[in-house]
């Protein structure tokens, strides 16, 4: 086990809030969409923030840590938005916001099999930004 380090804890269990608010958004905007592709995607970024949470969980637990409870305001913020473009960007910025914390922890001293899922898991994200950043310019393009 490597030592805990209450900052990096700090670090993930904000990741952890955010992934939790994460799960919430993709399970909201699915609901409104028809069944089919772009369902489909937001159903595996849902997926994808629930694997991080546990991804999260098992990282804080090899520092020592204990995973704080609840959620970040996030879901909240992007569900008061009216239209989907504005809520897919809004979204895609969250994840970008997730992979700037990534970065700052992968150059931090964890567990390699902590680091291997934070590399893992900074891929997903960045694929479900560019997947938002595309969703938006198409629908912006229709509307």
């Amino acid at each position: 086990m490597v030592a805990m380090s209450d900052e990096n804890v700090a670090r993930l269990n904000e990741l952890l809030l955010a992934e939790r608010a994460g799960v919430e958004v993709g399970a909201a905007l699915k609901k409104n969409v028809p069944k089919g592709y772009f369902r489909n995607h937001l159903s595996k970024i849902e997926a994808d923030e629930a694997v991080s949470c546990a991804v999260i969980e098992r990282g804080i637990r090899a520092l020592g840590g204990d995973p704080a409870p609840g959620q970040n305001d996030f879901a909240e913020k992007v569900l008061a938005l009216p239209a989907l473009t504005e809520r897919l960007d809004l979204l895609a910025r969250g994840q970008a916001w997730v992979v700037k914390r990534i970065d700052v922890l992968l150059a931090e001293a964890l567990p390699e099999e902590t680091l291997e899922e934070l590399r893992e898991m900074r891929r997903e994200h960045v694929e479900n930004i560019d997947w938002c950043n595309e969703q938006v310019a198409e629908l912006r393009a229709e509307g």
